[in-house]
């Protein structure tokens, strides 16, 4: 079984750069990271997260795109998705902003929601540096996905632990989809 699955490349970079143009005027909001304890919500983390967001309908041609491709990932990932998923996130990573370890599953009487995510990486690497996706690997190193250049798209079973290093210049777009 994979930790992970990618496809390097794979929306062009003209679609990525439009997609970036449509919303980047847009009003993000402060993302954040709900604590949950035992089924029950106990407030805001706000130390954990420091981005910015603004939900995109899961409709819309990008989020189709991507649930193609994630229905061809869950293929070597093997979780089971119930056909529906959640609006897409789009995220902006500017300077020293940053999202620490964390897992996207959460649950619903006692079933899990988020099996599967996907990320794909909107941003030229040469727009910002830092903001490196990061999975957690057990070992003292975290692995770092190949999917560093614009029109990668990466996806994890959602209870697989992954961060956000700080961004250190620029600006980082992502586009990040559940199941």
């Amino acid at each position: 079984m994979y930790r992970f699955f990618y496809y390097d490349n794979i929306i062009p970079r003209e679609d990525c750069d439009y997609f970036i143009q449509q919303y980047e005027h847009k009003e993000f909001n402060k993302g954040q990271v709900k604590s949950v304890v035992k089924g029950e919500y106990t407030g805001i983390e706000d130390q954990a997260r420091d981005s910015d967001i603004y939900w995109i309908d899961p409709k819309s041609p990008m989020c189709r795109a991507i649930w193609g491709y994630m229905l061809e990932a869950n293929n070597y990932l093997g979780v089971t998705l119930n056909q529906t998923h959640e609006l897409a996130q789009l995220a902006r990573y500017s300077k020293n902003q940053h999202y620490t370890w964390h897992i996207d599953t959460f649950y619903k009487k006692d079933h899990p929601i988020r099996n599967l995510s996907a990320i794909l990486q909107l941003s030229k690497p040469e727009d910002y540096e830092g903001g490196q996706l990061e999975l957690y690997n057990g070992d003292k190193e975290p692995e770092l996905p190949p999917i560093q250049s614009q029109g990668s798209l990466v996806f994890f079973r959602s209870n697989e632990w992954h961060r956000v290093t700080p961004v250190l210049s620029g600006i980082r777009y992502s586009l990040v989809f559940w199941a």
